[in-house]
């Protein structure tokens, strides 16, 4: 895959080397499974616990990455905490800004997975600039963005279908 503006190869690695629990998610992870599109902020889901959470705030501080709420992101390993924040709120996601050029956003999906632990035992795991990049496994990724129900979700998907077709289909001829 070619390097993109917004490219999160960077933060990916800073991650990966923190041991930070992740899962790449969003037009991100359209992109690494084969959707020709374009997206100028990197989604990721994280495991919700508090120290893989502070590990990650330290990772995004250190690239020079700041949140854009005034609180900390470990407030995300708090249920009830999460659950004001996207109730009273409507908070979906947690966004860290770059401080500098780009300007790249990293946004994390405030609502826990339903079983994160499962998809990250079965993530997809990728090569990009030297980097391995865990995705969000394929079905959970088109399930993700069907029931987000916007267009270009909606157009992620078709494509989604395509390239999974296709692997079926290369897979009977082996």
């Amino acid at each position: 895959m070619k390097r993109f503006p917004h490219d999160p190869a960077d933060i990916l690695d800073a991650l990966n080397r923190a041991h930070v629990r992740y899962l790449v998610v969003g037009g991100v992870a359209a992109i690494f499974h084969g959707v020709p599109r374009t997206t100028f902020d990197t989604d990721l889901a994280v495991d919700l616990d508090f120290e893989n959470l502070k590990e990650f705030e330290r990772v995004m501080n250190r690239l020079g990455f700041s949140a854009k709420t005034p609180v900390s992101i470990t407030g995300l390993a708090d249920p009830h905490l999460r659950q004001q924040w996207t109730q009273q709120k409507n908070m979906k996601v947690f966004s860290f800004a770059e401080n500098r050029k780009p300007f790249r956003l990293v946004d994390i999906m405030v609502r826990p997975l339903k079983d994160f632990e499962h998809l990250y035992q079965h993530r997809k795991v990728v090569q990009h600039q030297g980097v391995r990049v865990p995705l969000m496994p394929l079905s959970a990724l088109m399930a993700m963005k069907r029931s987000a129900g916007r267009i270009q979700d909606l157009q992620d998907v078709e494509y989604l279908e395509l390239i999974q077709e296709k692997t079926r289909q290369r897979r009977v001829r082996s």
